[in-house]
């Protein structure tokens, strides 16, 4: 570890992950990760951009609220904090999952295993309180799973398709 290292934990949705930050490496569980902030303020975990805004004791990652807390930091700021709990997010969905934003049913399916495809593009849609949310590829790749079916119903946050 080197001289800015720090070793916490955060606990969130009630799960706790050990974590090491350390210079521009943010390691959960055992796993480390490539960590920076980008020109929006966005936070970067290798490569794939997360809104993370911290409140008291709850977190927002994109459109996702967690309840959190952090235990054992010793510097101020919030960074490492962000970074951790993005990278935190990161392990418990998987880098590349494509989550429901919200309970709902599945109304379109637009990508099959096998295909490729980029950071953005349309995966499926997600119908919600008579809304239709399109929800997109978060990182470019190679569809590695699709979990769901036109017609089927699915909860928050449940993953939905994986690229890798």
């Amino acid at each position: 570890m080197g001289e800015c290292a720090q070793t916490f934990t955060i606990t969130l949705d009630g799960v706790a992950y050990p974590v090491e930050a350390d210079e521009g490496t943010i390691t959960v569980n055992g796993r480390p990760f490539k960590v920076e902030v980008d020109a929006e303020g966005r936070v970067l975990v290798d490569g794939i951009a997360y809104d993370v805004a911290l409140e008291s004791e709850e977190v927002r990652v994109d459109e996702n609220v967690y309840p959190m807390a952090v235990e054992g930091l010793k510097m101020s700021g919030t960074a490492p904090v962000a970074a951790g709990l993005a990278s935190a997010v990161a392990v418990e969905a998987g880098a590349g999952a494509v989550q429901a934003i919200m309970p709902g049913k599945i109304i379109r399916v637009l990508i099959e295993v096998g295909q490729q495809v980029e950071e953005g593009d349309p995966i499926c849609v997600l119908e919600a309180m008579k809304m239709e949310n399109e929800l997109n590829a978060r990182q470019g790749g190679t569809v590695k799973a699709v979990h769901v079916v036109p017609g089927e119903d699915v909860e928050k946050d449940q993953v939905l398709v994986e690229i890798e």
